[in-house]
């Protein structure tokens, strides 16, 4: 079996700085070139970007390039704030708009979501919005996936509290975003992920390496040292495999923030992300396959 991989934005967008730096200068068309020539076969992009393509082309151009290189599988993100109320959600129903179009208009996937900053809104308020937001994408043929982020950032920091939130909102088309090092720095074990996860529950995954021990500077080591994998101590086999076992055989994402990476040549980034993402993936199949 070969496994569709996907390079997030950040992965591949080089020359990009999270919070800073947030549109790529690199040509779209080159990007999707450099992608498909290094072996991907997804993709994701990130609203402010997105707003910068589409200055100078559509999303039926868009599409056109990335099917024509073999570019099928499409995430677009991030949207915070979408569970407020207040002023706050101006800029995000505008980024909310922008990212139903360019799922539609891509076929993307799903949209990423997450609740970034949440200064306390109610978990019954979130429900209801959430609800809104998926019944949104589902007119555009997407889903919802919130992603599970450590308590530092997030109101729900586990797989049962976003559990709470999407079987609350009750839309079979919102879902929960695993990154394994979310999953560490949450301290949610393999098993847990066996456990509460099913083929029935719509599920993403990205992978990216690191340390075991907690760094001090938690949030820059998030956004600037997240390695390759393979090249840290996370066990990516066993969450992979952790995964699989509930049914999961969507694409798998690479998404790497690194602070030497990101300066990389946009080719070289391409082909040793991919590369290094491949084989680890390969060798936790092989793993799965032995142990089964």
């Amino acid at each position: 079996m070969t496994d569709a991989i996907l390079g997030s934005y950040w992965t591949l967008a080089a020359g990009t700085l999270p919070l800073v730096q947030e549109v790529c200068d690199h040509d779209f068309r080159a990007r999707v070139e450099a992608a498909s020539k290094a072996g991907y076969t997804g993709m994701g992009f990130w609203h402010s970007d997105l707003e910068n393509i589409l200055k100078s082309t559509d999303f039926a151009e868009m599409r056109r390039i990335l099917t024509g290189n073999g570019i099928v599988h499409i995430e677009v993100e991030w949207l915070n704030d979408w569970y407020y109320r207040d002023d706050r959600r101006a800029e995000s129903d505008r980024q909310r708009a922008l990212l139903l179009d360019a799922a539609e208009g891509l076929g993307a996937h799903h949209i990423k979501v997450a609740d970034l900053g949440n200064d306390g809104a109610p978990l019954d308020l979130m429900m209801e919005e959430f609800a809104t937001l998926c019944a949104q994408a589902a007119e555009r043929g997407t889903g919802i996936l919130f992603e599970m982020l450590p308590a530092d950032f997030s109101a729900l920091p586990s797989i049962g509290a976003v559990q709470d939130l999407v079987r609350g909102a009750g839309a079979k088309n919102g879902g929960i975003m695993l990154d394994n090092l979310h999953v560490q720095r949450t301290g949610t074990s393999f098993d847990e992920i066996r456990e509460l996860l099913s083929g029935n529950d719509f599920v993403g995954v990205e992978i990216n390496d690191g340390m075991l021990a907690r760094p001090v500077d938690f949030m820059s080591s998030v956004v600037h040292r997240r390695l390759l994998p393979g090249d840290g101590e996370f066990d990516i086999g066993g969450f992979l495999n952790a995964v699989w076992s509930t049914g999961f055989a969507g694409a798998i994402g690479v998404e790497v923030m690194n602070e030497y990476l990101r300066q990389w040549p946009l080719e070289a980034l391409a082909e040793t992300s991919f590369a290094k993402t491949k084989a680890v993936v390969d060798a936790a199949r092989a793993t799965g396959n032995a142990a089964s």
